[in-house]
């Protein structure tokens, strides 16, 4: 994002780089002033891979709503999109080239259009950004820093993030030593957060404002995704089949399910702790586990809660989330950073405990219990085979 500094070259540059591209259509021209990381770009022509390099290395404050940049990137999402349309129509470009483009101008057209950079003080704080390098507005201060919101619960949960990522089961998960059907008990207690978490989110978003600012349930839904990947790996009755959540996964539901009820909007604001755990470890290792997954698994594997089909970048929607997360702390809503912090760090610590359960469960980290004095998870467990013969 953006700094005053960058911001005044924003202004220095602007003349230089109408002059430049005099002879391109005044929507490109609009777009290339605005954005110098663009200058001698040839968007016109659909071919040039340099075109999505330049348009992802765009600065995320151009994207927001009331700014120059954001009506030129506008006016150019609308052009590109006739591009597209007319190159495909007149044959003048390979499939995967239209496909490049398109899926730029579609994740531009995304971002232009979320809910989230609606806000007015988002608005005012970019444009000072973007158009004159002076500070925000009185009380807009500035929360794109180390002191951010998302920063903080970034940096205050590294050592319990790394604990959860390395337990013995997600070690075991990327290499491709978990079966199946050991992979669906994690998938059902899984399934038993989202509908807890989801079903709390819902609620909370009517009458708390944090929670509504970060939750967007088109985008990052997974309670459907989560029921195919059950069927999928462990056949149409697996509630029976799999039995009751862990007991660690019992625990973290009940907590998320407390502060779902909370009236006070101080207790449901920390339901934000637990949805950016969550979902941005989906969007970014979890998508790392999918890759190992379907190469244990096979290409063909049901992969569906990796899946974001409604989010055309997953980078580009993370920016847009963490930049919501720290809006909080300028807006009116009840939010206590350290309180967040401390929620995250509990949330990681229930995930932990989920694959250290599943440790137990696999025998992964310890001698499993025998089938016939196990619990019914451990013996469908210790019967699944290796994932790698899977």
């Amino acid at each position: 994002v953006e700094t005053a500094a960058s911001a005044k070259v924003v202004a220095k540059h602007t003349s230089q780089s109408m002059a430049a591209v005099s002879t391109r259509p005044a929507d490109e021209r609009e777009l290339l002033s605005a954005c110098p990381a663009l200058a001698g770009t040839p968007l016109a022509d659909l071919r040039s891979s340099d075109v999505k390099k330049k348009l992802l290395s765009m600065p995320v404050s151009h994207i927001f709503p009331g700014t120059r940049a954001n009506e030129a990137l506008t006016a150019a999402v609308a052009a590109g999109r006739a591009r597209v349309s007319r190159a495909s129509s007149e044959g003048s470009t390979s499939d995967a080239d239209d496909a490049g483009l398109s899926a730029v101008i579609e994740t531009l057209a995304n971002l232009l259009s979320a809910p989230a950079l609606k806000d007015e003080r988002s608005s005012a704080a970019a444009r000072a950004e973007v158009e004159g390098g002076s500070p925000p507005p009185r009380g807009l201060p500035r929360v794109l820093s180390s002191h951010s919101l998302s920063a903080r619960l970034k940096s205050g949960t590294a050592d319990a993030h790394k604990d959860a990522e390395n337990v013995q089961y997600v070690r075991s998960l990327l290499r491709g030593k978990v079966s199946r059907q050991q992979y669906a008990l994690l998938l059902r207690d899984l399934h038993h957060v989202y509908v807890a978490l989801e079903a709390a989110l819902d609620a909370a978003a009517d009458r708390c404002e944090a929670v509504r600012a970060i939750h967007f349930p088109s985008q990052l839904g997974r309670r459907e995704a989560l029921a195919l990947d059950l069927e999928a790996h462990a056949g149409g009755g697996w509630r029976e089949t799999l039995g009751p959540p862990s007991p660690p996964c019992a625990e973290y539901v009940a907590r998320i399910t407390e502060l779902g009820a909370s009236t006070e909007a101080s207790e449901a604001a920390l339901l934000v702790a637990h949805a950016y755990t969550r979902y941005l470890g989906d969007l970014s290792g979890g998508q790392i586990i999918a890759k190992a997954l379907r190469r244990h698994y096979g290409a063909d594997a049901a992969m569906h809660f990796y899946r974001f089909d409604a989010i055309a970048s997953p980078s580009a929607f993370k920016k847009v989330y963490r930049r919501a997360l720290d809006e909080l702390m300028t807006s009116s809503a009840a939010v206590d950073a350290e309180a967040l912090v401390a929620e995250a760090n509990a949330a990681f610590s229930f995930n932990a405990r989920i694959f250290r359960h599943l440790d137990a469960v696999c025998g992964l980290a310890a001698p499993a219990p025998s089938p016939s004095a196990a619990a019914p998870e451990v013996a469908t467990a210790a019967a699944a085979a290796p994932a790698s013969a899977a």
